[in-house]
């Protein structure tokens, strides 16, 4: 009996040592909060390019309220970005569009001669309902 007694006295004699010389996690951390903030990002990018897939570079990507009608004067245009080597026009829209509420905007893509626009998505008009938060990113066919 003496035996068993002194062994498990010894079992627990050796399990409070260990307990007590383990290291204490929350003591020694140091607790650090990071505040995320949640960025809303509205843009529209467009790929410029044939029916054929052909990308087309230096077109300008214009964005109306109102739609376009050839042979006219331009309506306002809101926002324009012209599409770099690989036929991409990305249009920033954080502070064009703050509304929640869906609107209607039109997209044309131009070339620039001189001081003439000359319209070139003639057979493939566009248009999207956007609001902030809106992510576009879509084929623009040009001819």
């Amino acid at each position: 009996m003496k035996s068993n007694f002194l062994k498990v006295s010894i079992l627990a004699l050796v399990t409070i040592f260990t307990i007590s010389c383990s290291k204490d996690e929350s003591s020694n951390t140091t607790q650090s909060s990071t505040t995320t903030t949640s960025t809303v990002t509205t843009f529209a990018k467009f790929t410029v390019a044939t029916p054929a897939g052909v990308v087309k570079p230096n077109y300008i990507v214009m964005m109306f309220e109102t739609p376009f009608t050839p042979n006219t004067p331009l309506p306002t245009i809101i926002k324009q970005a012209t599409s770099d080597a690989n036929g991409i026009a990305y249009l920033d829209l954080n502070t064009t569009i703050t509304s929640t509420t869906l609107k209607k905007y039109y997209f044309e893509a131009f070339t620039l001669s001189g001081t003439t626009y000359t319209l070139k998505t003639n057979f493939s008009r566009f248009n999207s309902d956007l609001k902030n938060g809106s992510n576009l990113t879509t084929t623009l066919l040009v001819n």
